[in-house]
């Protein structure tokens, strides 16, 4: 389960691959978060494996410590330290989770409280089957609804990324041995249940198959996190689930549209938003085959519709993007969220429906931009959580949007 970043108005959880791989572009780029100063509503390109300019005392160094300055919860430290890096352990965090962090990212993590809200796959709902060509995967039992959740699921594993940065192979290879084994048995086994694609050092290898990338605090606070139960879930370029990790380290999934009984429940590991040489390059470089889903194996006259559809997309975004820029028309702005519909991207639409709010509300029209800030919220509650940024402005523009600092900047054409 490997994937390229996806391009978000407030990205809180990314594919791993996109540390691997990053790709900067216009259908790429993550969004900074809505801001009441509008000129901060800019697209910037993020690389997340920026190299930390502290390096002093990392690399190498295995030392043994004593960990009884630690302050005692149902964390455990290992004693073993790897520069200044080392595994904490705490069974009752959901099934069971093991760190490999610092001392100062560990201090932010320990304070997170875990809700009693973790479902794996079941409740009359799903079962897991082997799917042709794809191996397991999970298929719905009964009709399943728009917005019903899926999944909460909660890490095996989360690996600070700097440390694949900082340390020697070697000593990578050791923290994720001891990491795992660290584990409770049930947890280790379905920890390493899970398939992995790149070879060789196989429990760093299923990390980076089938992990995704979680911000945690500050700069610093960039993992590899690893949900064994929603590496069940195969890729789909246009797919009926969106997913979202929150701050409490739980990963949900919701289904975006109407899901019939038998049909297979899939996530996007890619940019659904690239056009389909794009997308089949990247699954191809990320994990060793090309895309075969429905979207993919379009006759090529519908495939290249696809393509100049996206194309169209991002060349409206840039225009609807650009507050300084042109007055747009209301035309430009249906036309932009037909193209997500038409384009089947019902687990990106919060994106298309922030965009036609906030330019409504430039333009001065009050009406339709609740409405779309309405969609937004109701879209991104599935595809961000209730705690995104742009949920709490969307929020607000749907209640007042003459008070929103969007308002009537632009006149209406």
């Amino acid at each position: 389960m490997r994937a390229t970043c996806y391009r978000s108005f407030l990205t809180a959880a990314l594919p791993v691959v996109h540390a691997l791989q990053s790709n900067s572009g216009p259908n790429t780029c993550p969004w900074n978060s809505l801001s009441s100063i509008y000129e901060q509503y800019v697209c910037s390109s993020v690389d997340l494996i920026n190299s930390s300019d502290d390096a002093q005392g990392r690399g190498g160094s295995h030392q043994r410590n004593n960990a009884g300055d630690l302050e005692r919860s149902i964390w455990n430290a290992s004693p073993d330290r790897f520069g200044e890096y080392r595994i904490y352990t705490n069974n009752d965090f959901g099934q069971g989770i093991s760190l490999i962090t610092t001392a100062k990212n560990y201090d932010h993590i320990k304070q997170i409280q875990v809700p009693e809200i973790a479902s794996r796959p079941g409740h009359g709902k799903t079962r897991i089957v082997e799917i042709p060509g794809k191996g397991r995967g999970l298929v719905a039992t009964r009709a399943i609804r728009r917005g019903e959740r899926i999944m909460a699921a909660r890490p095996a594993l989360l690996a600070h990324r700097d440390a694949f940065m900082d340390l020697p192979l070697e000593d990578i290879y050791s923290l994720m041995d001891m990491a795992v084994n660290s584990l409770p048995k049930p947890r280790k086994e379905s920890y390493l249940a899970q398939a992995g694609t790149m070879g060789g050092h196989k429990i760093t290898d299923i990390l980076f198959t089938n992990s995704f990338q979680v911000a945690l605090g500050d700069h610093d606070g960039f993992y590899y996190g690893n949900f064994p139960d929603v590496s069940i879930f195969n890729h789909d370029c246009r797919p009926n689930l969106a997913f979202f990790i929150d701050q409490n380290l739980t990963h949900y999934t919701h289904a975006v549209r109407d899901i019939k009984p038998g049909e297979e429940l899939t996530i996007s590991y890619l940019d659904g938003l690239q056009v389909r040489s794009i997308r089949q390059e990247r699954m191809q470089n990320s994990l060793g085959f090309s895309c075969g889903c429905s979207h993919c194996t379009l006759p090529k006259k519908e495939s290249d519709a696809s393509d100049d559809r996206l194309l169209a997309i991002s060349q409206i975004e840039k225009e609807l993007s650009d507050f300084n820029g042109k007055t747009p028309s209301s035309v430009t702005i249906e036309e932009y969220v037909s193209l997500y519909r038409k384009e089947r991207l019902e687990y990106k639409m919060a994106e298309a429906y922030t965009l036609a709010a906030l330019n409504y509300n430039l333009l001065g029209k009050a009406g339709m931009a609740k409405k779309y800030a309405r969609l937004s919220v109701e879209a991104a509650l599935l595809e961000s959580g209730p705690d995104a940024a742009d949920v709490a402005q969307m929020k607000i523009l749907a209640d007042s949007p003459k008070s929103h600092w969007s308002w009537n900047m632009k006149h209406y054409r």
